[in-house]
């Protein structure tokens, strides 16, 4: 089995799909605060300090291209398990660092993760560069679903031993990505993958793949969430087993699609007529060539004869003149004559090398045609800052949302409050999916890719004017469209950053960009609905007819704890699809040269 990008594609499905464990901080929070004697406060801060953490991936960023992508993804695997080791010691009492140095270890961690998505992203995307959102749809879907993969291994496995669960979040990660660091690394486009088409079908199969994987796990939560007793360990068990099994068949789809030939013998095999079924085993071009390797080799043995042992040996000559009679005639049987078959032939052979060397013109083409800014030059520019308000506002906004998804349902008096969570995580790995491949659907027609920006925004902002209802069979819907509207950021700002900036210092700017989403989440959650609900309080507490006990004493009940909030977090998503439409101006002439290539 030869190694090729699709190699790489998969060995970074594999590295995303343990990246996204910030979304498992909910699992230990609790236990760490009860171990160490922690106040909420202080919880707050080392989850504060996780998201922080991302910002150490600006330096990964930043020296991405002195040293090839291995390096990278080694020294993000050594980060990540120096920072939750430390996290795991200090839970079980091996050690006891000081606060401070505690947040600074969670950081580390999680800047760990963000120099091992950085290597696997852009390089993914140097090798795919006529597909970015397809490729990033593929990337980010993992690391959306990796919190519900790792939370479904806990409760069969390790639940309720929160401290095998930090030790499994601190060794998983950095053993996977050392065992596939090998195959991320940058492949030449050679066009031996095969034709576009093709690669569109290995691509639908990934999808079709990673798809049912996402089914599975929205069918064990939705079975988890309608049983009313805890499933016995023997169910639990069985659900990882299956998770696991279609989580590896994700991973090997792209790898394997070309060496199972049932996938192209099928696919052939129903484009044909009925007349032709008999040929469908060979191609065209295969076909094509063994005719005129018969005939060619009956043709050299009548020539071959002198003129007197042709004369001696008409039996020998008329069987070979019979033999390309049988050849042409065949070929008038399925009214294909052989002139025309090796006209034919030379030109699906002209076709053939004509679109290969489209796609490989294209590639160089889009290389040399995208704009090549270094990060001096991107900071220096009004596109950088208009991508960092962006950012700030879109995956802050849904940070704000995530944040307080569980509040939401208590204020309401929901029950199973954990549900609306796990819903949110399966529907932003679908928007993660939706918006990388149907960007660049949207793209070959001429549609920007800031208009689906835009799109995702008014999606976002839908999302929270439904949440502001207090409505809680609103509450599914409303955290089904956010959560697609968060996960399409994260397909959507690295294509339209590589694009816009070009990949020069894709990962520099990238990591700088994605850098200030962390500022945005902590002024919109913090600042502003967690501001907006301690004010609350009192008010909901006077108009409550329940006994509120003193562990409620700092909690917000009724429709009117988020209705101003998310009112205003709907208006901070307006004013972000009306800054896509400025980007969108601003970009034109860009698509367009894009669109023509």
């Amino acid at each position: 089995m030869g190694v090729d990008r699709w190699a790489c594609l998969a060995s970074g499905m594999a590295i995303q799909a343990c990246a996204g464990l910030t979304y498992t901080f909910a699992v230990y929070s609790e236990h760490l605060k009860e171990v160490l004697n922690y106040t909420q406060e202080q919880v707050d801060g080392i989850g504060a300090a996780k998201d922080f953490g991302a910002c150490f991936g600006m330096i990964g960023g930043i020296l991405y291209n002195l040293y090839p992508p291995f390096v990278t993804v080694s020294i993000g695997a050594l980060l990540h398990f120096s920072g939750y080791i430390t996290l795991w010691m200090t839970i079980t009492k091996k050690i006891l660092p000081p606060y401070w140095l505690l947040c600074l270890a969670v950081g580390v961690g999680m800047g760990g993760d963000s120099w091992m998505d950085i290597a696997s992203l852009f390089t993914n995307l140097q090798n795919f560069q006529e597909s970015p959102g397809t490729v990033t749809g593929v990337l980010k879907a993992e690391t959306g679903l990796s919190g519900a993969i790792f939370v479904t291994i806990y409760k069969a496995f390790l639940k309720p031993n929160v401290n095998k669960f930090v030790l499994l979040v601190a060794t998983t990660p950095a053993v996977v990505s050392l065992a596939v660091v090998p195959f991320i690394r940058r492949f030449p486009s050679d066009g031996l993958d095969g034709s576009q088409s093709s690669v569109k079908q290995r691509f639908h199969f990934t999808y079709g793949a990673f798809l049912l994987l996402v089914f599975f796990l929205l069918v064990t939560v939705i079975v988890q969430a309608v049983v009313d007793d805890e499933l016995s360990s023997s169910i639990l068990v069985a659900f990882a087993i299956i998770m696991f099994s279609l989580m590896v068949f994700t991973f090997l789809v792209p790898v394997l699609y070309r060496h199972l030939s049932i996938f192209d013998y099928f696919l052939n095999y129903q484009r044909l007529p009925k007349q032709e079924t008999e040929v469908a085993y060979l191609s065209p071009s295969k076909s094509e060539e063994n005719a005129c390797n018969s005939s060619t080799v009956a043709l050299a043995r009548i020539e071959s004869e002198d003129s007197e042992s042709a004369l001696g040996s008409n039996g020998i000559v008329t069987a070979n003149l019979q033999a390309v009679e049988e050849i042409v005639k065949v070929r008038e049987d399925a009214n294909q004559p052989l002139k025309e078959d090796f006209e034919k032939s030379f030109e699906d052979d002209a076709l053939g090398h004509l679109v290969v060397e489209k796609q490989e013109d294209r590639i160089q083409l889009s290389m040399q045609e995208y704009p090549n800014f270094s990060l001096w030059d991107a900071i220096r520019g009004l596109d950088f800052w208009v991508l960092s308000f962006l950012m700030m506002t879109g995956p802050g906004s849904g940070l704000a949302v995530i944040n307080n998804l569980s509040q939401m349902g208590k204020a309401l008096g929901a029950d199973k409050v954990d549900l609306y969570v796990d819903l949110f995580s399966i529907w932003s790995c679908m928007g993660r999916l939706i918006a990388g491949y149907g960007s660049d659907v949207m793209l070959r027609r001429g549609i920007p890719r800031p208009i689906c920006l835009a799109a995702a925004y008014l999606s976002l902002m839908t999302g929270c004017l439904l949440l502001a209802t207090g409505s809680i069979q609103i509450l599914y819907v409303g955290s089904a469209l956010v959560g697609l509207a968060y996960g399409a950021f994260w397909s959507l700002f690295p294509c339209i950053i590589s694009e816009v900036f070009g990949f020069k210092q894709f990962a520099a700017i990238y990591k700088t960009i994605v850098s200030t989403g962390p500022i945005g989440a902590y002024l919109l959650s913090a600042k502003l609905v967690g501001y907006l609900y301690d004010r609350e309080v009192p008010y909901s507490h006077k108009n409550s007819d329940t006994v509120l006990n003193n562990d409620d004493e700092n909690t917000c009940y009724g429709r009117s704890c988020f209705r101003f909030s998310l009112r205003l977090l709907a208006l901070v998503c307006f004013s972000g699809a009306t800054v896509c439409l400025v980007l969108t101006m601003r970009t034109r002439r860009l698509y367009q040269r894009l669109q023509s290539m």
